[in-house]
């Protein structure tokens, strides 16, 4: 299945925008480099998210910048920066029994979840295995469950199978809803300023505006930041309403990436994935209750956390240097000489931090034995072996927490 943003052809509209800005903004400082391609309809670079289909061709595309990096990263930073999150899907639950129904089967304890509330949990299967990683959000006449766009048909469908005689409905509304996230400090004004209401973080508000939109705040970048559902018919009027605040610049996957792995954010099925259990992902605390009561593949995580530990884990990697290791890099322990040890993990994502003077930084998945914080480990980058030392996955701590 394809998964084509509604938004595209306003892409284009933004992207030509921004590069009349620079070319505007060149020709006082002729000298000044852009990070943008200078020709009139220069091409839109988008990548693939998620795998590709039969014939090689992206499955979700998204965009991986409008202009320089360096400026849409500020923008997430400093102001406020518009995503469309078209790697996004969206699950609706319905009726009477719904929180009781997802209670069952998701790792969080929900029990306690009201109007408003938004909660972060695993659903797992028999086998302690994640089926997916879901942000819940319950609005007080439906649950909105934010995931992996790729998992939404199968998790509703596996939700569904769980449907006896409770009063529930269960549908992957990711066709007609269509999520865009905006992130930065100025982010809560410019909701504000279209007349909509800024949750708590952690919470999730509604309104009537375009037929319906609901607002998840959810701070994943390190600073403010909101997860938008709107009626996939009106994700056009939105985005250009948000697009004309002043304060607002649109942002590409290369700025959400570094964000994200700045702030400690790892993502299902390209960190950690089904194969994985939740001890290895490195966010337990966030998505698992150990007080709650049975769920799919309850007794593996309990006895994990009471009797075991994981064969890996998901860390950070703080890489001396200035190269960056790509995914997928190897990474092999350091042996009491100095020298390169075993092969112990790969690295999963990677990043420049701007915010620690443009060090190298990655999440890897690694071998149980090299996971305590300041292990001394060595990763392949560009033909050569660098040093790196073993943290916890945030790097940057911003004002969104």
């Amino acid at each position: 299945m394809r998964f084509a943003s509604p938004l595209m052809p306003l892409h284009r509209i933004a992207f030509d925008e921004a590069l009349s800005r620079q070319q505007r903004e060149g020709a006082h400082r002729p000298n000044a480099a852009t990070g943008h391609p200078s020709e009139a309809s220069a091409p839109i670079e988008y990548l693939a998210f998620g795998p590709v289909d039969a014939a090689g061709e992206a499955t979700c595309p998204v965009i991986a910048a409008f202009e320089s990096t360096e400026l849409e990263y500020a923008a997430i930073r400093r102001g406020a920066a518009l995503f469309d999150e078209s790697w996004r899907g969206t699950i609706e639950v319905t009726g009477a029994d719904r929180i009781d129904l997802l209670n069952r089967l998701v790792t969080q304890d929900l029990r306690s979840i009201k109007e408003g509330g938004v909660a972060r949990a695993f659903l797992t299967n028999r086998k302690g295995r994640i089926d997916a990683d879901l942000v819940i959000a319950e609005t007080g006449t439906r649950t909105l469950l934010d995931l992996v766009v790729h998992d939404a048909a199968t998790v509703a469908s596996i939700i569904e199978k769980f449907v006896f005689a409770e009063t529930a409905t269960v549908r992957d509304v990711t066709a007609s809803l269509h999520a865009l996230s905006l992130h930065g400090p100025r982010a809560t004004e410019v909701l504000q300023a279209l007349g909509l209401e800024a949750p708590a973080p952690c919470a999730v508000t509604c309104s009537a505006l375009l037929g319906g939109t609901t607002v998840i705040a959810l701070p994943s970048l390190g600073e403010l930041g909101y997860s938008i559902r709107v009626p996939y018919g009106s994700a056009g009027a939105l985005w250009n309403a948000l697009r004309e605040q002043s304060s607002v610049r649109c942002a590409g996957w290369h700025a959400y990436n570094i964000a994200r792995v700045e702030n400690g954010e790892p993502m299902f099925r390209i960190d950690f994935g089904p194969t994985n259990l939740p001890h290895e992902t490195g966010v337990l605390p966030s998505r698992v209750s150990f007080t709650k009561g049975c769920y799919p593949g309850q007794e593996v995580v309990a006895r994990m956390q009471h009797l075991g530990k994981p064969k890996q884990m998901l860390v950070g990697l703080r890489v001396q240097g200035d190269a960056l290791p790509m995914g997928d890099a190897m990474v092999f322990s350091r042996n009491d000489d100095g020298t390169t040890g075993e092969h112990v993990g790969a690295v999963t994502s990677s990043s420049v931090a701007p915010m620690l003077s443009a060090a190298s930084v990655a999440f890897a998945m690694l071998r149980s034995a090299q996971t305590t914080e300041a292990t001394e480990v060595f990763v392949e980058c560009e033909g050569a072996m660098l040093p790196a030392r073993v943290q916890s996955l945030r790097f940057f701590g911003g004002g969104g927490r």
